[in-house]
């Protein structure tokens, strides 16, 4: 009787941890499963100093970069875009310098937005006349599908270029209160904006961002696959 109990017990835990495998098994799957951006427009990409940022907010950032990316893509093989994208250069692959590029840019501005709020900063009439013309620009120069597939509205994309031309207002005023301080050393990449950015506190949603594959968000690369 005993053996059986004790035989019982075995199969039970058996079957306890081929149950948990299996579960861990799915939701690892789940977490490299590509994400649907459109979908997830209000999923959390990063929260810098305790602000959320949404895969909305970056939207801008992501119709920047990828046709940034796209006409350096042409112009290497207008037939097959999607080459490009997977091509490694400089140490990494080109779709993952997008997605550091997106995020860097997104980051970068959340924190000089806050610093422009925080100075009570406004566009002057002469900044407002170059947003209006680098917004112009930037609707002019997005491919068709980019604009076809658009899931967020064309008001959403216009704030988030104003609060990143309030960013750069701030950036600029940084520049202007440290001597010897560059423009140049305040961008995102910038060696200067990398000491400032220790006094923040920045987290990124692993098990958002690492689904989302850049170079087949607002474009389409069908056999483009996630790099991290």
């Amino acid at each position: 009787m005993k053996k059986k109990i004790f035989f019982g017990c075995k199969i039970a835990i058996f079957i306890g941890l081929a149950v948990a495998v299996l579960a861990y098994g799915v939701h690892s799957m789940h977490l490299r499963e590509p994400l649907d951006y459109a979908e997830n427009l209000d999923a959390v990409a990063v929260t810098v100093d305790g602000e959320d940022i949404t895969l909305r907010d970056l939207y801008f950032y992501v119709l920047y970069e990828e046709r940034v990316v796209e006409d350096a893509a042409t112009v290497y093989d207008d037939t097959q875009t999607r080459r490009f994208w997977n091509i490694h250069t400089n140490s990494s692959f080109v779709q993952e310098e997008a997605k550091e590029n997106i995020l860097g840019m997104a980051v970068h501005d959340a924190i000089f937005y806050r610093m422009s709020q925080d100075w009570q900063m406004v566009l002057t009439s002469d900044e407002k006349a170059i947003l209006d013309n680098r917004r112009n620009d930037f609707w002019t120069d997005l491919y068709d599908v980019q604009l076809e597939t658009l899931p967020v509205s064309y008001d959403e994309v216009n704030a988030a270029m104003k609060r990143s031309a309030l960013a750069q207002k701030a950036q600029q005023r940084m520049v202007d209160e440290h001597e010897g301080a560059s423009y140049a050393g305040y961008n995102w990449d910038g060696a200067d904006y990398k000491r400032l950015k220790e006094e923040h506190e920045i987290k990124i949603n692993k098990k958002v961002w690492n689904r989302v594959i850049i170079g087949n968000v607002s474009l389409r690369h069908d056999t483009l696959i996630s790099i991290d």
